[in-house]
């Protein structure tokens, strides 16, 4: 799920700015939200520089499939939506990415020296 980009500083080693304001935007949320709000979000905060709705999905669903966000079928125009929210506050998120990080790198590491 994570790819760490150590040639780059802050937020960007570890997700580019998209990524973050989606990551912000569902924390912060109250109820569940589609995939339209979301990127509607990051073309008022990016402009032009926001990525495609499909990039919007995948990368929600990623965070669904990790454990990071969890969804809820909705019924409306073209039929079924997810809707999605994280039930996660900052700190436990941010936990959880550590934790995830730590301990595939050091099953990676494990298997260097074996």
């Amino acid at each position: 799920m994570w790819t760490l980009r150590t040639e780059r500083e802050g937020s960007k080693v570890l997700v580019p700015d998209y990524q973050k304001n989606i990551i912000k935007k569902l924390i912060s949320q109250k109820e569940p939200t589609g995939s339209g709000s979301f990127h509607k979000h990051l073309i008022e905060v990016m402009g032009d520089k926001a990525p495609s709705r499909a990039s919007v999905i995948f990368f929600l669903n990623d965070l669904v499939e990790y454990g990071y966000a969890d969804w809820k079928d909705a019924t409306g125009k073209g039929g079924h939506h997810r809707l999605y929210y994280s039930e996660l506050t900052p700190e436990l998120f941010e936990k959880k990415v550590y934790v995830d990080i730590n301990t595939k790198l050091k099953d990676a590491l494990d298997k260097i020296f074996i």
